[in-house]
């Protein structure tokens, strides 16, 4: 009875949207500054300022779920000896495939994972998403809505999240910088 309390606790409804706690699956401390790498999500839903200009909550899609669970993380204001330093855009190879069964029965190996980091003084949040892969796909998928939708949706996170710091977006922003970089052609 305990145990099924501490899970539903463990769950918060937000706008209707049933929402689970536990979106890290580990954290480290490299060079004294602590890492948050979070579970692997297939795309990022919302994000808004809440409790008075407090805190930026970022929701997402948890990745192969039938049920669509949804997972948020926190950033908050900074401490007096914290500092915003940006957001980077990355991948880690993976020692094993991942695979990743598509509704149409089609299975893909992935062989990387992209991810959104927030970097900070102190430390990263490290935020695995499926979408970003789609990001690096092939010119001719530029015009596809997901592509679009996924590119927009990075962007307005992205600004907001240099409004909530109070820095200045880099000229073009950081997320189609990394594309052109890193796009397949």
């Amino acid at each position: 009875m305990l145990e099924k309390l501490k899970q539903k606790k463990d769950l918060i409804k937000i706008s209707n949207i049933l929402i689970k706690k536990d979106t890290f699956s580990k954290v480290e401390e490299i060079d004294g500054k602590k890492v948050y790498y979070t579970k692997i999500f297939k795309h990022l839903i919302g994000f808004r300022v809440t409790n008075k200009e407090q805190r930026l909550r970022l929701v997402f899609q948890e990745f192969n779920n039938l049920n669509k669970d949804y997972y948020f993380f926190n950033l908050f204001a900074l401490e007096e000896n914290d500092k915003f330093l940006g957001i980077k855009y990355r991948w880690d190879r993976l020692k094993k495939p991942l695979f990743l069964k598509k509704e149409n029965n089609k299975i893909y190996a992935i062989k990387k994972l992209y991810y959104i980091e927030f970097r900070f003084k102190k430390g990263s949040i490290k935020s695995y998403i499926l979408s970003l892969r789609t990001l690096l796909r092939k010119k001719e998928k530029e015009a596809t809505e997901y592509y679009q939708f996924t590119l927009n949706h990075l962007e307005k996170m992205e600004s907001k999240v240099y409004r909530f710091y109070n820095k200045k977006l880099p000229d073009g922003g950081i997320l189609k910088k990394w594309i052109l970089k890193n796009q397949i052609l």
